[in-house]
């Protein structure tokens, strides 16, 4: 078999590269090695699919190479409200925006994306080959030979990498692509999960396991020069597990860890009153309960078990300790225990886990004018494979759909 272009990685920015190529006259097919194609966007935003954030911009893609990186042009040929109506207009789904900016389909159904782009690729008349495992490409001449595991060939003048990263390898992105670019002389950078659960110091999280609290956690971290500076925030659901937090606020905040040394967490446990308030509210504690020992004294507050655990890390060791004994300044100490708790991170929980891939092929190695490989001549790369991420919220799906789209209309 002989095409044109062939776009290795059934993916979200697989799909938008063949789908705005197609539209502009280009021969184009997709080899996916999995059965399905999409696999991945299937299950993102928990089964909803979080296909965008209305607030995408520069500053929310980071990578390991640089940590700010240069894709301004790219962002600005297909934004997230190009996006929507590329959606709407002519996938047929409608967006619906929710908190924070985060754009899902209507349906609620990660699966209408799914199905929305399958359909609209076929009706344009694109060739989905699955179960198509990419283990070799070999340069002949002006063509590429592309050659599957089971020893199938299909020749091209192009060839796009879409592969994905390695987050969550068993629905496709298992990190082959990167092999694949470095079989052309392509360097990659250190690879880290991202939008992943935490691992964090033990003895600040044991016993805690299970246990989930709406919190505001702040990220710190050092910078280059190693000076320690609050890097962010967020809040949201807080979970903890035995191997260190988990939660939506920890996946949004998440993306800090690959970029900063000794990152650092402080948790709110009670960001709706100030340090004066709950000072007041557990001095006020302290006469209401008098009778009761500091087993009792979170009682109604917080999480009973989490309670008994920042009573002990404020410094109070017996909770049977009579809660009218005490002292102002023990109260103040629980005060910033509840206000300003510190975790060390550790490490991530590993890429099974992780939503996105942190790293990947240096875009000092990519012409950000078209995607295409400084190296080899008719190589171009799409989407997560790249060292571009985004923060939790639409925003990797976002960088997908507009590389995709930014490299389809330059092929």
């Amino acid at each position: 078999m002989k095409r044109e272009i062939v776009i290795i990685g059934g993916g979200a920015s697989g799909f938008l590269t063949a789908i705005t190529a197609r539209k502009n006259g280009r021969d184009v097919v997709i080899l996916e090695r999995k059965d399905r194609v999409l696999k991945k966007v299937l299950t993102t935003g928990n089964g909803r699919c979080n296909l965008t954030n209305v607030n995408a911009s520069n500053q929310n893609y980071f990578g390991i190479e640089k940590t700010k990186q240069p894709i301004e042009k790219i962002l600005e040929s297909f934004t997230s409200q190009d996006a929507m109506k590329f959606f709407e207009d002519e996938v047929g789904i409608i967006c619906n925006e929710e908190n924070r900016g985060k754009v899902y389909p209507l349906s609620g159904q990660a699966a209408s994306i799914v199905d929305g782009l399958r359909f609209y690729a076929q009706s344009l008349g694109i060739e989905i080959i699955t179960d198509f495992y990419v283990t070799k490409i070999e340069k002949e001449m002006f063509n590429f030979k592309i050659i599957s595991e089971d020893k199938r060939q299909i020749i091209a003048k192009k060839v796009v990498l879409a592969t994905g990263g390695k987050s969550y390898p068993e629905l496709g992105s298992n990190g082959s692509g990167y092999e694949l670019a470095k079989s052309f002389g392509h360097t990659v950078t250190k690879l880290i999960p991202v939008i992943v659960q935490l691992k964090a110091e033990k003895e600040k999280i044991k016993g805690l396991k299970g246990i989930k609290s709406d919190a505001e956690v702040t990220a710190f971290g050092e910078n280059k020069n190693g000076e320690k500076i609050k890097i962010c925030t967020y809040d949201g659901e807080l979970l903890f597990t035995d191997f260190g937090i988990s939660g939506n606020v920890v996946f949004n905040i998440s993306y800090v860890f690959p970029i900063y040394k000794n990152v650092e967490f402080e948790i709110d446990f009670m960001p709706k009153f100030t340090y004066n308030e709950i000072f007041e509210i557990l001095k006020k504690r302290r006469t209401i309960l008098k009778d009761f020992t500091m087993e009792q004294f979170f009682n109604g507050v917080v999480n009973k078990k989490l309670g008994q655990f920042l009573t002990k890390s404020a410094g109070i060791e017996k909770l049977s300790k009579s809660i009218n004994e005490l002292t102002d300044n023990e109260i103040r100490k629980i005060c910033t225990t509840l206000k300003k708790y510190r975790i060390k991170i550790i490490d991530t929980n590993g890429f099974k886990a992780a939503q996105v891939t942190a790293g990947g092929i240096p875009l000092s190695e990519v012409n950000l004018e078209n995607l295409k490989s400084k190296k080899v001549k008719n190589l171009y790369f799409a989407g997560e494979i790249l060292d571009v991420y985004g923060e939790c919220g639409g925003f990797n799906l976002q960088w997908a759909w507009t590389s995709g789209y930014f490299l389809g209309k330059n092929l």
